[in-house]
């Protein structure tokens, strides 16, 4: 049997392309979370995008004046003249930044690819920011946790893909995520999500969800 080894974001040619073709509507959540960033990054603030990759979505923000936009990653895969680049660690780049202001912190499918235990230790750094006032937008793909619509779906979500990708390059990746990207039930990210603070889904293509959560009041 041949070696199966993670799916590799920078390996991938035109991968904002990539995305656009491998998660249905994606547009649309790019402008809902352009929009509500927009509406709630603050001056003398920073806003946060863990996991930027190519930087598209903090290089395409209509940018407020006096906020410092930041990205994170471990890989860089273009050069990032519209905001700050951070090439470290998530867990360690958020600890260097916990003592500062920060209005908006965005995850666009970038928790599902870090373990359990890791996820945790990000999510409670996160919670403690939006404890201070921070709203955090993030997007997953999740399993239903109903089996029948689950299969649906995903019998539907591969029927789309292949507009855009061969049958192979379907199989192909994956085999590659099925190693490397840690999906969660609806149910159980919507628990880990409420309590971090209030929760509202503002998105859902297939079984790809978006959310915005706040503090408590």
């Amino acid at each position: 049997m041949d070696k199966i080894t993670p799916f590799k974001f920078e390996e991938v040619k035109d991968f904002d392309r990539h995305i656009d073709l491998s998660i249905p509507n994606y547009q649309t959540l790019n402008l809902l979370f352009t929009s509500i960033t927009k509406e709630f990054a603050q001056p003398e603030s920073k806003v946060i995008d863990l996991g930027c990759s190519t930087g598209r979505f903090l290089s395409s923000l209509p940018k407020v004046e006096g906020c410092e936009y930041i990205g994170i990653d471990t890989i860089s895969m273009r050069r990032h003249e519209e905001f700050n680049f951070i090439q470290e660690d998530c867990e360690k780049a958020l600890k260097s930044l916990m003592a500062t202001d920060v209005s908006v912190i965005v995850s666009m499918f970038f928790l599902q690819f870090l373990g359990y235990k890791k996820r945790d230790r990000i999510l409670k750094q996160i919670k403690y920011l939006i404890e201070k006032g921070a709203v955090f937008l993030v997007s997953e793909k999740v399993y239903l946790d109903d089996t029948r619509l689950q299969n649906l779906i995903h019998r539907l979500h591969i029927q789309n893909k292949r507009k855009g990708f061969t049958d192979k390059e379907i199989l192909d990746k994956d085999r590659q995520l099925a190693i490397s990207m840690f999906c969660q039930t609806e149910y159980e990210l919507e628990a880990e999500l409420k309590a971090l603070g209030k929760v509202n889904k503002v998105w859902q293509s297939y079984n790809f969800m978006g959310y915005v959560i706040q503090k408590k009041e």
